[in-house]
């Protein structure tokens, strides 16, 4: 700076108080302007780095193994199915003789209901209903057939009492396999020995099967 030169219509000291306010607006824009550019510079810079030895917050996976969201649903784990029950299998030499356990017993009317005086036709059926072949004594001298009440509490008749009872028929029965055996009924009652008969009248009756002691489910019907 230099002193003031050429006539002066003011003291010195009001030209130097001018200068100064001058010089200092100066300053005070150049430092609005370098707060401004430091503030715009400051917006565009990057994130500060982690130094080393810090946690962080969210570390990334490892390399090579992708990162599993916490929402990914899990299928469920399933159980193998249980293996097959084995078959049966029988053991070496003859089938065994039969069980009760394996045998069915079933006594048959062919129909329901019958004129009195007319013959009805009664069935025995047995069957193995075991999973194996087995054997069973099914002869003449085993079967019977027996009319009761309906009530069951009186015997009136047997096929026993009349008809042959000897015979043996030893059978392998197969699974499943069913053998029927049938007589005619003359509707009349009997007695051990073949006594006297009597003619039954118009009612319901009970018939029962039995193979080798194996009773089956009585069976109803009807005399007119």
């Amino acid at each position: 700076m230099t002193e003031p030169t050429g006539p002066q219509p003011h003291p010195p000291s009001v030209y130097w108080r001018r200068r100064a306010l001058a010089i200092g607006g100066s300053v005070v824009a150049l430092v609005l302007v370098v707060w401004l550019v430091g503030a715009l510079i400051g917006r565009g810079a990057p994130a500060p780095v982690t130094p080393r030895g810090a946690v962080s917050s969210s570390p990334p996976p490892p390399s090579g193994t992708p990162a599993t969201s916490s929402s990914a649903t899990t299928s469920p784990t399933t159980s193998p199915p249980p293996p097959p029950s084995p078959s049966p299998t029988l053991p070496p030499g003859p089938p065994p003789p039969c069980e009760d356990a394996q045998v069915a017993v079933a006594a048959e009317v062919d129909k329901p209901s019958t004129p009195a005086g007319q013959r009805v036709r009664f069935t025995i059926a047995v069957s193995n209903a075991g999973p194996l072949p087995c054997t069973k004594e099914i002869g003449r001298s085993v079967r019977e057939l027996v009319v009761t009440t309906a009530d069951g509490a009186k015997r009136l008749w047997s096929s026993n009492d009349c008809y042959a009872t000897a015979g043996s028929e030893v059978r392998v029965m197969q699974p499943g396999e069913r053998f029927a055996f049938s007589l005619q009924w003359a509707g009349s009652t009997s007695e051990p020995g073949c006594g006297k008969h009597t003619r039954l009248g118009a009612g319901d009756y009970l018939l029962t099967a039995s193979v080798a002691g194996k009773a089956s489910n009585p069976v109803i019907f009807r005399i007119t």
